[in-house]
């Protein structure tokens, strides 16, 4: 599952990965890993290095909407803290 987000001249790219069907063996929670990718529009390589979140105490988010909304919330974050337009 991917979404691509528009911020501030940027493109937030947030893709899903799903935790927990790894294995009986691993006993991980159920949920979702977002990882996130920000570039500038139309640039061909990314501007930030990916970046992948869980939720509190490194456990998965519970649904796809906290997953989605988490990485695009957290890249905002980045974009503001670290590019002056």
């Amino acid at each position: 599952m991917k979404r691509i987000y528009t911020y501030k001249g940027f493109e937030v790219a947030v893709e899903l990965e799903r935790s927990g069907d790894e294995g009986v063996w691993l006993l991980r929670p159920h949920g979702f890993v977002s990882v996130v990718r920000i570039r500038s529009a139309g640039a061909i390589g990314g501007t930030f290095a990916p970046i992948s979140l869980m939720a509190d105490g490194q456990r998965p988010f519970g649904t796809e909407a906290e997953a989605f909304m988490a990485g695009y919330s957290a890249a905002q974050r980045l974009i503001d803290d670290t590019v002056v337009l």
